[in-house]
């Protein structure tokens, strides 16, 4: 990369030169406020946290004499690595950047803004060449890091109109409204959605109100359930325990992902239940367990490789338009893929 391509990738981060200007000290004075800030007068330390705070300004580590490795790395944060649902996406943002010569760095949020907020300091901090993030739930902070960091961003596992950033997912609101309506078609009418123990899993409340949604719709009432369980297959039998009893009992669970579904059918299965015909049970995820499970579980199945895919290709587009001091407008903004029904035996 020449000199001026890099200085026109830059020109829209803010700078150390710009937290001096602002704290009415010298760049030399910041410098050693990172360094060594008991060797600032506290007076002066206060002026530049404050603006740090307001600029948004994050230290480049890779300043100085490892400047030459910037850009060589992109940043991803998602939800939670463990699990599997996002392992897919993760393996084609890998195989995409590879040939291209960029490497990924891979953070959890743990489904909390303020980790996702921390984690993305980091990350502008080291310099990325992009940022590829997951969902589009941000806190007030990291959406002003992200606007003055400079750094290219894909959103990626969720889809809404007008979109900050370049987008690459799905409607969670249409998975909940077509779950319902696929359960409706067969008969079933007593339908509930079962939400994750967490409340901050963004995702599955989408698709709780699309679910709503779909039953005023049908003109049935709606139903939604949070377990207590903090252990996911706990919690799916605790959900398919309660909700299956009583004078009203359910005929139909959606489960807001794959291992609160299983944990259901396992309880059925050691109670020897007749899933489908007592109650159907539905996930979301399509994990690998979904067709070895008795009976197999009927699910949606997210795009997950070709979302991972797709946002890499526009991190790379992205970052190609910037070398050449092109116009980005060419670039898809909006791209929204397909998910699947998957018809098994559970419902």
């Amino acid at each position: 990369m020449t000199q001026s391509a890099r200085k026109r990738r830059g020109s829209g981060r803010t700078t150390l030169h710009n937290v001096a200007e602002l704290a009415g000290v010298s760049a030399m004075t910041v410098s050693r406020y990172f360094s060594n800030k008991e060797s600032v007068r506290l007076d002066m330390q206060q002026r530049i946290a404050a603006a740090i705070e307001q600029t948004g300004y994050v230290r480049n580590v890779f300043a100085g004499s490892l400047a030459s490795a910037r850009g060589r790395c992109v940043g991803m944060v998602i939800p939670h690595i463990a699990g599997g649902v996002y392992e897919e996406t993760i393996q084609a943002v890998t195989d995409t950047l590879r040939p291209f010569g960029y490497q990924l760095l891979l953070a959890s949020s743990n489904y909390s803004t303020e980790e996702e907020e921390a984690a993305v300091r980091a990350f502008i901090g080291w310099a990325p060449a992009a940022l590829i993030l997951t969902g589009q739930k941000r806190s007030r902070k990291t959406t002003e890091l992200l606007a003055n960091a400079g750094v290219p961003v894909v959103e990626t596992w969720a889809h809404k109109t007008r979109p900050q950033h370049i987008q690459v997912g799905f409607s969670n609101p249409s998975v909940g409204k077509d779950s319902t309506h696929y359960l409706y078609e067969r008969g079933y009418r007593r339908i509930v959605f079962v939400h994750p123990p967490r409340t901050d899993d963004v995702g599955a409340n989408d698709r709780a109100s699309g679910y709503e949604a779909a039953m005023h719709e049908l003109g049935l009432a709606p139903a939604t359930f949070r377990p207590q369980a903090t252990v996911l297959l706990d919690a799916g039998a605790e959900a398919f325990r309660t909700l299956t009893s009583g004078r009203t009992p359910a005929d139909a669970l959606i489960f807001s992902n794959d291992n609160l579904a299983a944990g259901a059918l396992l309880h059925g299965l050691r109670e020897r239940i007749a899933i489908a015909q007592t109650c159907a049970v539905m996930g979301f995820g399509d994990l690998s367990i979904a067709d070895k499970l008795v009976p197999s579980l009927t699910t949606v199945r997210p795009p997950r490789y070709e979302m991972g895919r797709i946002a890499a290709l526009r991190v790379i587009e992205l970052l190609r338009a910037i070398e050449e001091d092109a116009p980005t407008d060419a670039i898809e903004r909006d791209n929204l893929l397909t998910y699947e029904i998957v018809e098994r035996e559970s419902a």
